[in-house]
């Protein structure tokens, strides 16, 4: 069995179901409802961390608003993450080492390894100047509001181009395991927001094995 030092982490966002604005030690805080708060790692609001976070009940917490957030309260996204590794339809891929650094074996591996091929630009690899899905290249393009459509289309063309290079180089390795192997990678969903100029966008990778691992992404 082959592994890899572990940087993306599969972890949870916890369901919501209402949230208000309060204050926690006299600053403006968000008291957030949601489905289970009983192993909650971080709250993110506007993408940013919460300072202080105080757990109420199972089902209840109050985070602190960042501080660029006391002054001018504009909410726009709220996400609370669980410190379970999960993967599942509400799992949000994340880049992180982790508080303890571990390894990463079989279909997590090859997930690991689209994500890090789908991100990269041809040329940035010295070792393989062709490798690179180049998902990112419209990261901090001007665009019109009908050009949604177009970056889409991108990045799906940038999933099949991963794919394909995957699947190249694995066929002329016989030692990769049949649950480390690519066998397709299909774009499930891709959504486009105006107002934040983010894509939202799913993934499934499947492996040799038959086995299939969904990735929820924002660009």
């Amino acid at each position: 069995m082959s592994v890899d030092f572990q940087t993306v982490l599969p972890q949870e966002s916890i369901q919501l179901n209402q949230i208000r604005l309060t204050q926690l030690a006299g600053l403006r805080a968000l008291d957030i409802s949601g489905a289970d708060f009983g192993a909650v790692d971080e709250v993110q609001i506007n993408e940013q961390v919460s300072p202080d976070v105080m757990i109420v009940s199972r089902s209840r917490l109050i985070a602190q608003l960042p501080n660029s957030l006391q002054d001018n309260p504009d909410i726009q996204s709220v996400a609370v993450l669980s410190n379970s590794i999960t993967i599942n339809l509400r799992s949000l891929l994340r880049f992180r080492i982790g508080n303890t650094p571990g390894q990463v074996s079989g279909i997590l591996r090859l997930l690991q390894l689209f994500i890090k091929v789908l991100f990269s630009n041809p040329g940035t690899d010295i070792f393989n100047r062709n490798s690179g899905g180049g998902a990112l290249k419209n990261v901090g393009v001007t665009f019109g509001a009908e050009e949604g459509q177009n970056i889409k289309a991108d990045f799906t063309i940038a999933v099949d181009r991963t794919a394909r290079q995957i699947i190249a180089a694995q066929s002329r390795n016989g030692t990769i395991p049949r649950d480390e192997r690519l066998l397709r990678a299909n774009m499930l969903g891709a959504t486009f927001s105006r107002n934040t100029a983010s894509l939202f966008v799913q993934i499934e990778v499947v492996s040799q094995d038959g086995k299939a691992m969904k990735a929820n992404l924002e660009i």
